[in-house]
């Protein structure tokens, strides 16, 4: 009998008995949708891991591109004048280093009037040792995720389709990261998000990858999170793609109960302008609800927009699109879900889907 399956589907059970309690009540809890909003400054990447939808994207839909300047400084403008407070810079794919202009936008960012802080996920490949070293120059960064593959040099490769060259590379600037922390002060959190096969423990591992993975868990606002579950991305990732990677694969539906958190709370506007109802799983950017390059964010993100309102009527109907269907990273407004993944510590402000339509509808078209 295993004691924590059974823990597991008990607790599952009691959410959705509590969620399906909720709706009927239409008691929701929607994160602050001014807390943060996602930009993509690049969707290109590095790597083409087995488990990510980058390598099967519909490239007719969203052609490989990095934000230029003009439209950066335009999108991230128009969204601290309405009210957004923090913005992620790595939403769906793509690695942030791969913009050879991303210490530009930073920081312009970094003297932009009215942000609090940005936060961005890496592979920590294409990164030199002078930009690592510019990080601690930043005062608004506030997370810095890094995002490990496999566990040694062979899985490395297996998970991510990567070279001998890249491995040597990321244990080079880890090692590198490892000393700068150690040596100088700095605020912002990190976290490594290490995927890789169910039978592997960090702490029994001698591996090269793993003894600078320890070096870095142990100093400050440094958290380690080895995951060994990987999700669907809307049905693009089957369970053939990852066979041989000895991982948690989640093959089953997830249980749909009114709308989803996501398409209120972590927007996403894409490297090319399209805004995205979706930052998460839809690679496609299939939700997409209008563009930032012809139109204003304060009539995209409204509303009176069209597109927006009926996809949120849609969906609190129970009726979803295809790649939300088939989604297994749904978050349902009738649970307490955090934000995003640098909130998750922190206190969360909830507000009802009327508190949420209200403040939309004032978005003036």
């Amino acid at each position: 009998m295993n004691v924590k399956k059974i823990i597991s589907t008990f607790k599952k059970k009691i959410r959705e008995i509590n969620s399906k309690k909720n709706y009927l009540l239409k008691k929701q809890y929607i994160p602050d949708i001014l807390n943060s909003i996602n930009i993509e400054v690049t969707n290109i990447c590095n790597l083409k891991c087995k488990f990510c939808a980058y390598d099967k994207r519909d490239l007719s839909k969203v052609p490989l591109k990095t934000m230029d300047m003009n439209l950066f400084k335009n999108v991230t403008n128009q969204c601290i004048k309405l009210g957004y407070k923090n913005f992620g810079l790595t939403p769906v794919t793509g690695d942030i280093f791969m913009d050879k202009d991303v210490e530009e936008k930073i920081k312009y960012l970094e003297n932009l009037d009215g942000l609090n802080g940005y936060y961005f996920y890496t592979n920590f490949i294409p990164i030199k040792e002078e930009k690592i070293s510019n990080l601690f120059n930043y005062k608004k960064l506030t997370h810095l995720g890094l995002s490990i593959y496999g566990h040694d040099e062979s899985t490395f490769i297996k998970f991510s389709k990567g070279t001998t060259n890249s491995y040597r590379i990321l244990l080079k600037n880890l090692e590198f990261l490892y000393s700068k922390l150690k040596t100088h002060d700095y605020e912002f959190q990190i976290e490594i998000g290490h995927r890789t096969s169910k039978d592997y423990l960090l702490d029994a591992s001698s591996s090269d990858l793993s003894l600078v993975l320890k070096k870095l868990r142990s100093l400050k606002n440094v958290v380690y999170d080895k995951n060994h579950s990987f999700n669907n991305w809307g049905g693009m990732i089957q369970e053939n793609d990852v066979a041989d990677l000895n991982i948690k694969f989640q093959k089953g539906l997830t249980k749909k109960n009114g709308s989803c958190s996501l398409i209120y709370s972590r927007l996403s506007i894409g490297a090319n302008g399209v805004v995205n109802a979706c930052a998460c799983r839809d690679a496609n950017f299939s939700l997409q609800i209008g563009n930032a390059s012809n139109e204003n964010l304060s009539n995209i993100i409204s509303y009176n927009n069209k597109r927006y309102s009926d996809l949120i009527e849609s969906q609190e109907k129970n009726n979803f699109p295809s790649v939300c269907e088939s989604c297994d990273f749904y978050k349902s407004i009738y649970e307490k879900t955090f934000p995003t993944w640098a909130f998750k510590k922190k206190r969360v402000a909830y507000q009802s889907l009327n508190e949420v339509v209200d403040r939309l509808k004032k978005r003036q078209i």
